[in-house]
């Protein structure tokens, strides 16, 4: 199902904005027609759209945004579902909701090393980091660990990252070209893990591996480039914690 300006549609005259990757996007997952963290993903998105803007946007408006989630959720027929919002430099926006099945097996991951733009939000023009995971899955990898030219971990190509590291769990800093991913803060906040700066080594060496985002929730990395990554008690305890947690914090 599409909404193209916060009213159902099969199909859109596409502006400029839209065909160019002009914009910005959340992605959130729906439980039972309810959203974990709105709040926080709007906040991100706002941000981007005066990043991308260059001042503040006069025609957004969050409250025409919430009519229109409610709106698409009412008419979900799934129990978990990816919501994703979409908004445009020249003031169309588009709603996409559908149905997502969590993930049951881990990651397989190979690294990259380069240059990678950390914009502090999600840019429609998304290409760079698909192009990245595309790459991963022709060498048969489900996703690429992206590392910069210093050998600091950043995230995966969609996701953010933790490794228990010494009895504790640590997500790559801001610094290191990680996004501020909401669900990143929320285990910072409410689960003692902490921002640090991590290598290759790192991770090899780490107890356990999670790929971490709104969607996901809490995955296992379970290789890295062909070498087996543990995964421990701690990391299903987790799991299962932080899976519990978000169904006491939904909204909508």
């Amino acid at each position: 199902m599409i909404f193209f300006n916060g009213e159902p549609s099969q199909s859109s005259e596409l502006s400029d904005a839209i065909l160019l990757g002009d914009g910005v996007f959340e992605t959130l997952r729906s439980y039972e027609g309810r959203l974990f963290a709105l709040d926080s993903h709007l906040e991100r998105l706002e941000l981007g759209l005066v990043d991308l803007a260059g001042t503040p946007i006069p025609w957004y408006r969050r409250e025409k945004i919430i009519d229109g989630i409610e709106r698409v959720l009412r008419r979900a027929e799934f129990p978990s579902g990816a919501l994703r919002i979409s908004i445009y430099s020249d003031g169309n926006w588009v709603l996409s909701h559908k149905e997502y099945l969590p993930p049951t097996k881990g990651l397989a991951c190979t690294v990259i090393k380069g240059g990678h733009e950390r914009l502090g939000y999600k840019s429609s023009s998304y290409s760079a980091r698909l192009r990245a995971r595309r790459y991963g899955e022709q060498k048969g990898f489900d996703d690429v660990i992206l590392i910069q030219e210093s050998g600091e971990v950043s995230e995966l190509s969609t996701s953010n990252l933790i490794a228990l590291v010494n009895g504790s769990w640590v997500t790559p800093r801001l610094e290191g070209g990680a996004l501020p991913g909401v669900t990143r803060k929320a285990l910072i906040d409410n689960f003692g893990v902490k921002e640090g700066k991590l290598d290759l080594t790192s991770l090899l060496e780490a107890e356990s591996l999670g790929a971490i985002s709104s969607l996901r929730e809490i995955q296992s990395i379970k290789a890295i480039d062909g070498k087996d990554a543990p995964s421990s008690n701690r990391f299903r305890e987790l799991q299962e914690s932080f899976h519990s947690w978000i169904l006491g914090n939904l909204s909508l």
